[in-house]
């Protein structure tokens, strides 16, 4: 998941919802709202009846044929496995585009329209850092997408650590020349990531020579972490959450810090790739929506798995389970599995544009990109009266298996372009782990974890798709 600014997402704390009873499905416990007749008499604050008389029945289809599968298991292990990291511009991107249209038209029965989108390739090559004094030490770094190169010769300079841009700006008379490292605190991934993005920017107004970003987690393992940074004509890099720490002690201390770093990084012309949409339309307002979706590509160090196959893979499996058991949702519900998201968001921005005559008759957008562990819930931002209404909908649809929540005012980076025209949209809410870095590999996921997912997106839209009205904006 790739965000350039804090004001995109918000994650909210979760809550907590009522257990009335219980159920037994595939071996998974769920806790299940107990009278399908009490709810058919519910109505919203507005007295607009909210669930169809089949509505928990329909729900517990889904749930049903989602814990008694583990095909999007399956299928992501082939995805990472054979193709390895996709990203942008690169072949592996597009054999596995091929493989994904290829399995959920012959494997599903989906019809798959493919959206060319032209996406920018940036290209990593060889790169390197090393601290030369006070000692000697090999670092663990990635250069950031986007950055330039350090012109086929290494840098070797003084380094200056800052906490944060405040920080920077005080000693601003003390840059020029130097070597920038931000050792900044983690706070939340999308207020965080403002130092990756604009970090080197920042640094290169007061001379900097490049800039060296602290990683955006709240934790550490020896494992920098990757993603984009605004152009520059400096290089800049993620190094470890330790190595930052450690040149911050010995600046306190009155060491001189000293690095040589070496980068092969420069940006190709656009290529063209293109968004995945698979669809099932509306038995009765065909001409309406309720989208989801994910981001197939990764970062060129990454399988990918939970950054974004996983949301890929729950969004399509969300439509096969709906699909598979027989429903007919009121609205036409398409599941787009966006390029790009990663270092340019080319593919939100193209469906954004390519459907925007669609995009008033969308009741909602809803995006899966915050990892597929054990899911939480949706973060929404939308209108209050929309929010009572999913509220109403997760917890007498969802409250069983925990997954009901709606909190926070969350927007994913693919569905950002659509919420801009008045979309109401969510984010799909999970926990961030191992992404933008080499350790985000399928071992991390367990299959009932993905499945959880999908059977959790499969009930919001076929819910939201039946609803009597599009959501209020």
């Amino acid at each position: 998941m790739e965000m350039a600014g804090s004001s995109r997402m918000i994650i909210a704390t979760t809550v907590l919802l009522l257990v009335l009873c219980h159920q037994q499905y595939g071996g998974v416990q769920l806790n299940v709202v107990a009278s399908a007749s009490v709810i058919d008499m519910v109505t919203t604050s507005d007295g607009q009846s909210t669930l169809k008389p089949n509505a928990k029945t329909d729900a517990n289809a889904i749930i049903r044929a989602a814990f008694n599968s583990t095909i999007v298991y399956t299928r992501l292990a082939f995805l990472t496995d054979t193709f390895g990291p996709r990203f942008s511009g690169t072949s592996a991107l597009e054999s596995a585009l091929d493989w994904i249209k290829d399995e959920s038209e012959n494997g599903d029965g989906f019809s798959v329209k493919e959206q060319t989108v032209m996406v920018p390739v940036w290209v990593r090559g060889k790169e390197y850092a090393n601290l030369i004094s006070p000692r000697h030490k090999s670092m663990r770094v990635l250069g950031l997408g986007g950055s330039v190169g350090t012109n086929g010769h290494p840098i070797q300079a003084k380094v200056l650590v800052v906490s944060s841009f405040d920080d920077l700006e005080k000693q601003k008379l003390n840059v020029s020349g130097k070597i920038v490292v931000y050792n900044e605190e983690f706070v939340s991934y999308s207020e965080t990531a403002d130092y990756r993005y604009f970090g080197a920017s920042r640094a290169q107004q007061y001379g900097a020579v490049a800039a060296l970003i602290r990683s955006i987690s709240p934790f550490g393992l020896q494992t920098p972490h990757t993603g984009s940074s605004e152009p520059t004509t400096i290089p800049a890099m993620a190094i470890t959450l330790e190595d930052a720490q450690m040149f911050a002690r010995m600046q306190a201390r009155g060491q001189d810090v000293e690095i040589e770093l070496y980068m092969e990084a420069h940006t190709l012309p656009d290529s063209p790739s293109r968004n995945l949409i698979l669809e099932i339309e509306g038995s009765r307002f065909p001409d309406e929506y309720v989208i989801v979706g994910g981001h197939t590509d990764s970062w060129d160090i990454a399988d990918g798995a939970i950054d974004n196959g996983g949301g890929a893979f729950v969004s399509w499996e969300a439509l096969r389970l709906i699909k598979s058991s027989g429903l007919k949702p009121d609205r036409t519900i398409p599941a787009v599995l966006f390029v790009n998201e990663e270092n340019g968001a080319k593919g939100g921005q193209q469906y954004a544009s390519d459907y925007s005559s669609t995009l008033s008759k969308t009741s909602i957008a809803l995006e899966s990109d915050t990892g597929t562990f054990t899911p939480d819930g949706i973060s929404f931002l939308g209108s209050s009266k929309a929010r009572r209404i999913l509220k109403y909908r997760g917890k007498e649809l969802l409250a069983g298996i925990g997954f009901g929540n709606v909190s926070g005012e969350g927007v994913g980076e693919d569905i950002y372009y659509m919420c801009e025209t008045g979309v109401p949209s969510d984010l799909f809410r999970g926990v961030r782990r191992y992404h933008h870095t080499d350790a985000d590999t399928i071992d991390k996921i367990s299959p009932e974890q993905l499945q959880h997912s999908a059977a959790t997106l499969g009930v919001w839209i076929y819910s939201i798709a039946n609803l009597p009205e599009l959501l209020p904006r």
